[in-house]
């Protein structure tokens, strides 16, 4: 006859420690993955609702100017950078993030495009703004008024 083998109580303890060591590293790699997962997305919600408020911040600056000049000082003082092809921009939260500011001028009308970039990606500004808002407001002359 063939004779059993007996698992002692020491080796039990040794093998059921074994599983539940196994059981909670996999619970473990699980929950740091989740976790993972929800710091990345709170990442880039933190980068839409900066360039929500960026470009809500520029269009309450077009929209409170009565002149262009006006316009133009605010936008500088902003901290946006006026280009030579007449776009303002800018960048925000460590470089990580930018604003491209388009404008126009038709008669007392003046538009902005407004649209916000995750420099994070490869590309200088990628096809897909995050946010974009365009802005139309009516302005006097253009020229600013010298109050005496």
């Amino acid at each position: 006859m063939k004779e059993r083998v007996r698992l002692s109580s020491g080796n039990m303890l040794l093998l059921e420690l074994l599983f539940a060591l196994i059981f909670f590293s996999l619970t473990l790699s699980v929950t740091l993955s989740v976790f993972g997962e929800a710091y990345v997305l709170s990442r880039q919600a933190e980068g839409r609702d900066m360039a929500v408020a960026e470009a809500n911040d520029v269009a309450e600056i077009i929209r409170s100017a009565e002149y262009i000049s006006e316009i133009e000082g605010l936008l500088s003082q902003k901290g946006l950078v006026r280009g030579a092809d007449g776009q303002y921009t800018g960048e925000y939260n460590d470089s990580k993030y930018g604003i491209v500011v388009s404008t126009s001028v038709s008669g007392r009308l003046y538009t902005a495009d407004i649209a916000c970039y995750d420099f994070l990606s490869d590309e200088m500004y990628p096809a897909s703004a995050i946010y974009e808002l365009k802005v139309e407001h009516a302005v006097k002359d253009g020229m600013q008024v010298v109050k005496e």
